[in-house]
């Protein structure tokens, strides 16, 4: 996966001379928050205050100067620090960080500072051990000599003062982070940063080897083998670790994560993406909707914990967000506020099915480790997420629509049930409908539409309703289960309680296995709320009459998707055809 990786970093490069491995990653590079100062030669100091939330300017030669000394300053990990008592954080001769509680205590420069800066450039002098010394010495490095060490350690030490009353003058919070860089020239930070990473590059140097003359050893990117994990390490092999890099890959790796890490759209990071395969736009990394050329890709999902990680890969031979064949998301409802259309993008597909059928949850889960509930989120419909989340990813993230075809069905009705428990308004539950049926229609195209199926035995069953002078009886299932989705959200109409709980649907309608236990559920229902309803009502009454003379000879499944339908759309009693917006629905 890495391997693959880093050859698109290094052909992007060759597609785009001007776009090399550096410019890329600093294009991207973020400062974190914090106060940014240089200590010019002349005893002056160049200033950069980081807002958390705030959105620096490009091009703008002070910034782009202090994201190459910052880039190039910073530790691969805390776990690997010059400073052991980790109170300096950064890496070469050239650069001083530290935090806001480190440098000040108490309203003045902390008593103890001197002491970590001076323990700081002796360790930058010290004998680095065996393995280190062999890397720094077959890239050609030098020891560093003491009396440049002692100067930039002399320039620091005398700046603190003067950087204290800066420091005052933000406010900054002591988990802040004060950053301190002499004005030293770029090939000057680079080299002094590579005196720093070479040795740190590689997972262990214990795990090296050398290959005519080549320094080979395991990936610190993606990778983690120390004494806590031992069950990484390959005991009865010939080899103990997966797979060995060399020093230039190690490098390129790290980069190349450092340019994910940076991955934003509209000042918000990214946590998935693609990289094309071969010739591309000169922005390497896409999100779906910006795949518009179909061409093998990797894609990849990314947590950003304290290091950026990737736990999801795939090496997709043909990807396109938009699709072969669009879908036409009917609206079956006649819903008002239901956005339907004729959608040919995977990226608008997602969006339109993780609003209407999911309530904005599904997303937002596609990758954490287990679905929380919340108050927004029911358990029951947290764990239709986890069962259907993988399908529904392959689909809309990676094109492979052939688990979601065979389990659609199931999927979504599943679903449907789980968002009766926390429904708060029953448009939701007709949007939610409108996808199901829009989903069944096509991937199961061959079949009869069940959405137009049931539209037309609603439309069939007002016009009975409205017009029929003579007694009414049912003559289908699907009429059936409308009327009694009819009655059903008649009933809740009548209701006194500021808040109607459908849950009830969810227990008692949802888990009926039979049309006796739907007849029982109805008139449990019809029972309660009897007293409200007049006894010369027309509408009421031939309703009532349909889902009460409905006896099959031959038992039947439950029809919960005409039950929903009927429950959800426009209520036939409250109908008023002069004025439509006086509908209750």
């Amino acid at each position: 996966m890495l391997r693959e990786i880093i050859n698109e970093f290094i052909n992007h490069a060759t597609q785009y001379p001007e776009f090399d491995v550096d410019t890329m990653v600093l294009h991207h590079y973020q400062l974190k928050p914090g106060l940014y100062l240089r200590l010019n030669d002349d005893g002056s100091m160049d200033e950069l205050y980081v807002a958390k939330k705030s959105s620096l300017p490009e091009n703008d030669p002070l910034i782009e100067w202090f994201k190459y000394a910052d880039f190039n300053s910073c530790l691969v990990e805390m776990n690997k620090p010059v400073d052991p008592k980790k109170k300096i954080h950064s890496n070469n001769l050239f650069s001083l960080f530290c935090r806001r509680d480190t440098f000040r205590q108490n309203g003045a420069v902390h008593p103890k500072l001197r002491e970590h800066i001076e323990r700081y450039f002796s360790v930058l002098l010290a004998i680095r051990d065996k393995e280190s010394a062999g890397i720094l010495a077959a890239a050609g490095y030098e020891p560093l000599q003491p009396e440049a060490v002692r100067t930039c350690e002399e320039r620091f030490l005398a700046s603190l003062d003067a950087v204290a009353e800066r420091i005052e003058g933000h406010g900054i919070k002591d988990n802040c982070y004060i950053k301190l860089f002499l004005h030293a020239g770029e090939e000057e930070y680079a080299y002094e940063n590579g005196r720093y990473l070479l040795p740190k590059l590689f997972n262990n140097n214990s795990y090296n080897v050398t290959v005519n003359g080549q320094v080979l050893g395991l990936s610190n990117a993606n990778m983690g083998m120390n004494a806590k994990k031992p069950y990484l390490e390959h005991k009865t092999a010939a080899f103990k670790v997966p797979y060995r890099i060399t020093t230039r890959e190690a490098g390129l790796l790290r980069k190349l994560f450092l340019w994910l890490n940076g991955q934003t759209r509209e000042e918000k990071a990214l946590y998935d993406g693609y990289i094309p395969i071969g010739d591309h736009a000169p922005e390497l990394f896409a999100v779906s909707g910006e795949v518009d050329v179909r061409k093998p890709v990797s894609y990849l999902h990314f947590d950003r914990g304290i290091d950026l990680t990737i736990d999801d890969y795939d090496f997709l031979p043909s990807f396109n967000d938009r699709m072969d064949r669009p879908i036409p998301f009917e609206n079956y409802l006649d819903a008002p506020k239901y956005q339907g259309g004729r959608l040919d993008k995977l990226s608008a597909v997602e969006a339109h099915i993780n609003e209407n059928l999911y309530a904005f949850q599904l997303v937002r889960n596609y990758d954490v480790e287990r679905v929380k509930a919340s108050d927004k989120l029911p358990q029951v419909l947290a764990d239709q997420i986890m069962l259907s989340r993988d399908a529904m990813k392959a689909w809309l993230r990676k094109g492979d629509a052939l688990s979601i075809k065979s389990c659609v069905d199931k999927v979504t009705m599943g679903v449907l049930l789980a968002r009766l428990q926390n429904l708060e308004y029953v448009p939701a539950l007709g949007h939610g409908l409108n996808v199901r049926f829009s989903l069944l229609n096509y991937f199961h195209e061959e079949e009869n539409d069940m959405g137009d199926k049931i539209r037309t035995a609603y439309e069939n069953l007002k016009e009975k309703v409205l017009t029929t002078k003579e007694p009414v009886f049912c003559q289908s299932g699907t009429e059936f289960y409308l009327a009694v989705g009819q009655l059903l959200y008649y009933y809740f109409s009548l209701s006194q309680a500021q808040t109607l709980h459908y849950d009830v649907l969810w227990r008692g309608i949802a888990g009926a296995k039979d049309l006796e236990d739907i007849k029982a559920e109805h008139w449990k229902h019809f029972q309660k709320y009897a007293h409200a309803i007049e006894h010369n009502h027309p509408r009421f009454n031939k309703m009532l009459s349909i889902a009460s003379s409905y006896a099959p000879e031959n038992q039947e499944p439950v029809n919960l998707d005409a039950l929903f339908y009927g429950f959800t759309a426009k209520n036939i009693i409250y109908y008023k055809k002069e004025d439509n917006s006086s509908e209750k629905k």
